[in-house]
């Protein structure tokens, strides 16, 4: 009986990943099918068998976890947005209440490529996240393609942002601090919201688009064959082969996302609401961190993206984390991971203090 991976780390990266990134991925990953490599029924039949069975982070226990659901529109059905609140002690030890004893709120939206994922991917960070800085996290349990195709999860997404300010008060919000962000499909959609939240009537300004290996220009997906020399963002070429995130991969969200219709693809992809990097304006949004890791086909697309904002006058950072691949945010045994931690709650409690 072989032994040999599955999906083994190609030689030419092995010299420059981080030491802990290869030997978890070698020991939890490489023996293992990924999604994107069986159809999406037998995916959906079997989740457990392809999802990276690596060590949970932590998982605090937070104030109250409450899921409600939420109808929306486009099309017609309901979602899930579970409400995590901090319990007293971290509420006073995190300072963000305001004299009316509101609390500042973060919205989530996952990873999984517009395809897989749900409220139990960013559990571990959203309960973090809760407990640490003593904030209201709300994460969103958007619907998936290719059941509900392209633009199903942004509108799902933008009805759970209004929803959130509706319901502010008996949230126990303040619809002042709200903040929204989310890891690769979820980037892309939080990068969305923030262009919609600056332009819908009414709404207030957000204090935060906290954008993680976020997917912003769905034009450089081919469909079929390699990256031509000429494509614009130079990571889709040098990792194309990468681990966890290779080209393949992406072409299998992108398909069940966008369909296989050339034309069609080409028409969704031209639309700023599939590929943000394309709005007309960037101008007047919330301030962005833009949180990348170095082996990464999405790598430069953020990179992209934090020029174009701070060239629109919208604050942005970027930071790119050495010797790491897409999903190292979840892999909590890493001590980039940890630091992807500290970082993004920094990131808030900046965002959201009552001095700003």
């Amino acid at each position: 009986m072989s032994h040999e991976p599955v999906n083994p780390i190609l030689p030419q990266f092995l010299p420059h990943l981080d030491p802990q990134f290869i030997e978890i991925y070698n020991k939890y990953q490489a023996p293992r099918l990924r999604a994107d490599q069986v159809s999406i029924g037998e995916y959906r039949a079997n989740t457990t068998k392809y999802t990276f069975p690596i060590t949970p982070g932590p998982k605090p226990e937070v104030g109250d976890a409450t899921i409600h659901r939420i109808p929306v529109e486009h099309p017609a059905g309901e979602i899930r947005v579970k409400v995590y609140t901090p319990t007293e002690a971290a509420i006073e030890a995190g300072g963000l209440k305001n004299a009316q004893g509101l609390l500042p709120a973060h919205v989530n939206y996952h990873g999984g490529g517009w395809v897989i994922g749900s409220l139990l991917s960013d559990e571990p960070w959203c309960r973090s996240a809760t407990q640490t800085l003593g904030l209201i996290v709300v994460d969103v349990d958007y619907r998936l393609a290719p059941e509900h195709p392209h633009p199903a999860q942004v509108w799902d997404s933008w009805a759970a942002l209004k929803w959130v300010f509706a319901n502010a008060s008996s949230l126990n919000i303040d619809p002042s601090r709200v903040s929204i962000g989310g890891l690769s499909a979820g980037g892309h959609i939080a990068a969305v919201l923030a262009l919609l939240a600056r332009d819908e009537p009414g709404m207030p300004i957000l204090r935060l688009q906290l954008l993680v290996v976020p997917a912003v220009d769905a034009r450089s997906i081919p469909l079929e064959g390699p990256v031509a020399d000429g494509v614009e963002y130079g990571s889709m070429r040098s990792c194309e082969f990468a681990p966890c995130l290779p080209l393949n991969r992406m072409r299998w969200f992108s398909r069940h996302w966008l369909g296989m219709d050339v034309e069609e693809r080409k028409k969704k992809q031209d639309e700023w609401i599939c590929s943000p990097i394309l709005a007309p304006s960037h101008a007047g949004l919330a301030p962005a961190s833009i949180r990348c890791a170095e082996f990464d086909v999405l790598r430069d697309e953020g990179v992209a993206y934090n020029d174009l904002l701070n060239k629109s006058g919208t604050p942005s950072r970027i930071k790119i984390y050495k010797g790491v691949c897409h999903p190292f945010a979840h892999w909590h045994a890493l001590d980039k991971a940890r630091e992807f931690d500290q970082d993004t709650f920094d990131d808030l409690r900046q965002a959201h203090a009552l001095t700003k």
